[in-house]
């Protein structure tokens, strides 16, 4: 199966290009950048024989293309996946999907009718932490779900395009579809309403938010928090938890660590929930390690060859979206946004 690449900046490379090497009967065959160093540096980790390109049309028009992972700025999503798709093109889109709820529907629908795979980059539903953490709660661990959360208190993103409001749709949308996309698998309900409040309180020289915080409600009562922070030095741990009527479960990003509570004892559960083989020792070659991502590609290769629909649809990724995009709504207006407004 030949892949093309289309934007071979660092994550696209560092994440995508290295791991597509690790997949058996994968083979990276053209990929495109803006920058002649980001191309060169691809030919370094593919080699010579890699087509590159300063265009990502000229990836799509490679007839020996049969899939393209989209990895450009989120602003450029739309036009890539749906011309990927009209070109008879597999699409593994990096998140979000879209910038605005019609982006993504015109995506589904070009995906449906031209009977290709669309995957979404939600990469956190393959890391062994938090499908170990969805298993639990569906086998019934923590009982009846009422309530999860997600806290992330870290150092600015990376500067340049993630800096645009424009370019990434705002910071929840470009920063925290990842978690809210986790809310809605294992809440396995209907997000309703969105109420939050955000600012850009100390990292002023910069458009987007710098803060927030999200309350989601769900259909039967249930509940989501979402608390965010750019300015806090020496972070980065993110802290994700869920609870019902008979325990809780809480997990550190970093630390690989899962603590289960049941309240019907006193003693707690605590354990690590490594990834395995090349998941688990994946580290591009700044030293950073991306968890989920070859299990993610290696699951949209699957789903092309077995016709099959992928896990983290565009379904699935429209419902982030909205969510998202409700949460920077509710902050701008200050008040409370319902999903129906967006969905219809």
């Amino acid at each position: 199966m030949n892949f093309g690449l289309l934007g071979a900046g660092w994550f696209g490379r560092e994440a995508h290009l290295r791991n597509l090497l690790l997949i058996e009967g994968v083979n990276p065959v053209a990929v495109s950048s803006r920058s002649e160093e980001s191309l060169e540096a691809a030919k370094v980790i593919v080699g010579d024989q890699l087509q590159i390109s300063r265009d990502w049309r000229d990836v799509i028009e490679n007839q020996a293309v049969d899939a393209v992972i989209v990895a450009l700025t989120n602003d450029q999503h739309y036009e890539a996946s749906m011309a990927a798709l009209k070109a008879g093109k597999h699409v593994m889109c990096e998140k979000p999907l879209g910038l605005t709820i019609e982006d993504c529907n015109r995506i589904i629908t070009q995906a449906a009718e031209a009977d290709r795979v669309l995957q979404v980059g939600h990469e956190m539903r393959f890391q062994k932490l938090y499908s170990h953490m969805k298993a639990m709660i569906d086998g019934g661990e923590v009982g009846d779900l009422q309530l999860m959360w997600c806290r992330e208190f870290r150092g600015p993103m990376r500067p340049g395009w993630r800096s645009s409001e424009a370019l990434t749709g705002g910071t929840i949308l470009e920063k925290n579809v990842h978690h809210v996309d986790l809310f809605n698998w294992m809440m396995d309900r209907m997000p309703l309403r969105v109420s939050a409040h955000g600012g850009t309180n100390v990292l002023t020289d910069r458009e987007i938010l710098d803060n927030a915080q999200v309350l989601i409600e769900y259909e039967g009562g249930r509940r989501a928090t979402l608390e965010l922070c750019l300015f806090a030095p020496n972070g980065g741990e993110c802290e994700i938890g869920a609870c019902g009527d008979k325990g809780r479960i809480d997990t550190k990003n970093q630390a690989l660590e899962l603590v289960h509570h049941r309240f019907d004892s006193s003693e707690a559960l605590r354990m690590q929930i490594m990834d395995e083989g090349d998941a688990a020792n994946f580290v591009d070659s700044s030293g950073r390690v991306d968890r989920g991502i070859k299990p993610e590609l290696e699951h949209f290769v699957n789903s092309i060859k077995n016709e099959v629909n992928p896990l983290n649809d565009g379904e699935s990724a429209r419902l982030a979206v909205a969510v998202c995009l409700a949460a920077q709504e509710s902050i701008k207006r200050e008040e409370s946004v319902y999903l129906s407004e967006l969905l219809g």
